[in-house]
């Protein structure tokens, strides 16, 4: 095992430094790569993940949602529009569509929820929030009934250091979530593969629900590079991919394509947006290659969440 890990070192080093600086010290524009392969759930080609997306849910401030004046049984919610929100320039997608979720998450027993740590980061934050299903394109209000309250954190974590990333969150909703919706299924052994072709599902800039696919876990990044001891022992943890994901997509499901798995949560990008240098005065999202190393969007694995598969079984037997 020293000599594999003293080999792979030094081939890292050895590959840094063979680079050109300029290579190793770039920092190209970020999160989109290659094309924007961000899709309405309805659009996605793939029926399995149309599904899968009914079980995925937005975290959203209880005190934005307010019963409908004619209409006892939805929530109303303040309308702002993506491009409201973050200014973007009017030829960006999804522009017209209202904003809401802050982050996303995913059910793995019917009353048990999937999110990134710092989703949910006390009790306080899960008392003060909600967790709305099937908030999507077009929508004016938000059925009661696809509403759920966090009633406890059962198990959570929010840590970085040198050598360890820890960031996930497992909560308990106030009630089962039944009817249609149906738990998601995870890897709870082995690894995923550098190469494995991904999906993910979520609310991107607290957009609609969105799925995007093309994309792969990585090896490393250029930033790894510089720090192959480090990126080893926290490759543990964590993997690199090349998925469109914003703010708002942290918690979100990420699956292994072929076998339709969760192989982990995501819970960190890199910078989502830019000015546009047509015009200052709006953004657009930042853009990236679809090259090797350059992928910074970070999968916390689903297998690192301690318990989990125990958390399952109580929580899916019976009463």
């Amino acid at each position: 095992m020293k000599l594999s890990l003293g080999l792979v070192v030094s081939g890292l080093a050895i590959l840094v430094f063979a680079l050109p600086m300029s290579a190793v010290h770039a920092t190209p524009p970020k999160v989109v790569y290659g094309e924007d392969n961000r899709v309405e759930v309805s659009e996605f080609p793939d029926a399995r993940f149309r599904e899968f997306a009914l079980s995925v849910a937005g975290k959203v401030r209880s005190m934005k949602l307010y019963t409908d004046r004619n209409n006892p049984d939805v929530f109303d919610f303040p309308k702002i529009t993506a491009g409201q929100d973050m200014n973007l320039c009017n030829d960006q997608r999804f522009i017209n569509q209202y904003t809401l979720p802050v982050c996303s998450g995913f059910l793995v027993a019917p009353d048990v929820l999937v999110t990134a740590g710092h989703c949910v980061e006390s009790d306080f934050d899960c008392q003060t929030s909600s967790w709305v299903f099937d908030f999507l394109p077009g929508i004016q209000s938000i059925a009661k009934k696809n509403v759920y309250r966090c009633k406890e954190v059962i198990k959570q974590e929010l840590t970085s250091s040198w050598y360890k990333l820890r960031d996930y969150a497992v909560i308990r909703l106030e009630r089962k979530v039944e009817d249609f919706r149906r738990p998601l299924k995870f890897r709870n052994e082995k690894t995923a593969h550098v190469g494995a072709s991904l999906v993910v599902i979520g609310h991107p800039s607290a957009m609609p629900l969105k799925i995007a696919d093309n994309a792969k876990i990585k090896p490393f990044n250029w930033v790894e590079l510089l720090t192959p001891v480090r990126t080893i022992v926290r490759k543990k943890y964590y993997f690199t991919a090349n998925l469109d994901t914003f703010a708002g997509n942290s918690g979100s499901p990420v699956f292994n394509q072929k076998t339709g798995k969760i192989e982990g949560i995501l819970v960190q990008g890199a910078t989502d947006y830019r000015r546009n240098p047509d015009n200052l005065n709006c953004i657009i999202p930042t853009q990236r290659s679809n090259s090797t190393f350059t992928s910074s969007e970070k999968v916390y694995r689903i297998t690192q969440v301690p318990g989990l598969k125990e958390i399952v079984k109580s929580s899916s037997t019976p009463e």
